[in-house]
C-alpha cells in the first residue's frame, strides 16, 4: 500500500512539473512567442505583469520589460492597464544600458533575465 502511494505522489509531482512553463524567477516563459499580461506603458518601454494587481505597485515584480517597434511603441501609452497579448521573441538581457528594436530602445526597468522584442500587440479587455 505505500508502494502505491509513493507512487502516486512522484507522479504527480512530475506532471506538475511538466505543466511549469516559466522558469523559476521569471515573469513569462521566455521560449514562447505571445506573451499575456497586465501592461504598464513607461519612458518608451512596457512592463508586462501576469497579474493586475501588480499594476497598482511601482516596483512590482516579477515583470518583463520590453518594446514594440517605434511607431507602435508611441502609441502604446493608450495601453497602460489593460490586460494584452505581445507576439515577439523574448531574448537575454544582455546587460549595458539599452537594447534597440527596430527603432525603439528598451532599458529593461524591469530588471530581469529576458526582455520582449514584440512584432504587435492585441487588447484582451
Amino acid at each position: 500500500m505505500k508502494a502505491v502511494i509513493i507512487a502516486a505522489a512522484a507522479a504527480a509531482a512530475l506532471s506538475l512539473g511538466a505543466c511549469a512553463s516559466t522558469p523559476p524567477g521569471e515573469a513569462f516563459d521566455p521560449a514562447g512567442t505571445a506573451f499575456t499580461g497586465f501592461v504598464r506603458v513607461t519612458e518608451g518601454e512596457f512592463q508586462l505583469y501576469p497579474r493586475e494587481a501588480q499594476l497598482r505597485s511601482p516596483f512590482a515584480r516579477p515583470c518583463v520589460s520590453g518594446v514594440l517597434p517605434l511607431n507602435e511603441q508611441r502609441t502604446a501609452r493608450e495601453l497602460s492597464g489593460r490586460k494584452v497579448t505581445f507576439t515577439g521573441r523574448a531574448v537575454r538581457w544582455p546587460g549595458g544600458v539599452a537594447l534597440e528594436h527596430e527603432g525603439s530602445t528598451v532599458r529593461n526597468t524591469c530588471g530581469g533575465d529576458h526582455v520582449i522584442l514584440a512584432q504587435s500587440v492585441s487588447v484582451l479587455r
